[in-house]
């Protein structure tokens, strides 16, 4: 059994640009998106996310999220990004989507709407506990058309914290990944001043930091009207091998899940002041998304 440490592609690259998302069975939520857990519990999950990577397993639709996923209302403090939750997501051996026998992936997605007119702006927080028991290289943060990507690759020693983009294996940026430490991550997308790019910029800190501006790259994904955002563990043989995982379930903490509709680097952020300033979108500013022509989700 072969674990690659490249960047696990689930988009084909069709010509000089990463195919941008073109089906899903959702609408696309509007910016600003409020992705955090203080205000959410298990059974709440669906309130802000699409669960069915977690209820969709061994190609059944009655799995249970509870089994994979934690919730701590007040798991982090100070609050970072407005949000004292932490999101907790497992993986084990059972942890299979539909038929993928060869991956092991826990996940909660959700669409979300791009500013075709400026920034997209995605934050996001995450932290291990404990060492990796299982020593796979693992997507952690990432959109469907890996414009861009965190990722561990746990397979090497130390273990690796990798930025990735443009839906290519190549490191833009790695330290090494420390467990207790709290990441902090920001993503922020708009598009190339000329032909169908896009623009990436990526901000990182550590602990109670602000972001700060780490690396910026003009990529040849599409820029996309939206984007399908997943966080979570995945991994994959690359021989279609079953992972052989530890009777000990992984996990891994998020915190602070938002998106934007321009850059927000501070730590400390007042929720109310943003949730009110684009509290009105009404359904109408959502974009319909095409549904697969059979009728499923169409997530990979």
């Amino acid at each position: 059994m072969v674990f690659s440490s490249r960047v696990f592609c689930l988009v084909t690259l069709a010509s000089s640009y990463v195919a941008a998302p073109t089906a899903a069975e959702a609408v696309a939520q509007p910016l600003p998106w409020d992705g955090r857990g203080f205000d959410l519990t298990v059974d709440t999950l669906e309130d802000k996310y699409m669960t069915h990577i977690l209820t969709m397993r061994n190609n059944r639709e009655d799995g249970k999220p509870s089994d994979y996923v934690t919730i701590d209302q007040k798991g982090r403090s100070p609050a970072y990004n407005g949000d004292t939750g932490v999101i907790n997501v497992a993986v084990d051996a059972k942890a299979i989507f539909k038929k993928q026998k060869d991956f092991r992936r826990s996940e909660l997605v959700q669409n979300i709407s791009s500013n075709t007119q400026g920034t997209t702006f995605f934050r996001t927080s995450m932290m291990k506990e404990e060492a990796f028991l299982n020593p796979y290289a693992w997507q952690a943060i990432f959109t469907e058309s890996h414009i861009f990507e965190i990722r561990v690759d746990a397979s090497k020693s130390p273990a690796k914290l990798i930025y990735l983009n443009n839906g290519t294996w190549d490191p833009k940026w790695e330290t090494n990944f420390v467990p207790g430490t709290w990441y902090n991550f920001g993503f922020a997308i708009s598009a190339a001043a000329a032909g169908k790019g896009s623009v990436v910029k990526f901000y990182m800190s550590e602990g109670d930091k602000d972001l700060a501006l780490t690396k910026t790259h003009e990529v040849d994904t599409e820029f996309p009207p939206w984007h399908e955002f997943h966080f979570g563990l995945l991994t994959l043989s690359d021989d279609k091998s079953e992972p052989k995982m530890n009777a000990k379930q992984d996990i891994m903490s998020f915190n602070g899940v938002s998106v934007e509709d321009k850059v927000v680097t501070a730590a400390v952020v007042d929720v109310e002041d943003e949730s009110d300033s684009d509290q009105e979108s009404s359904d109408s500013d959502q974009e319909d998304i095409v549904k697969g022509a059979d009728g499923n989700i169409s997530f990979k």
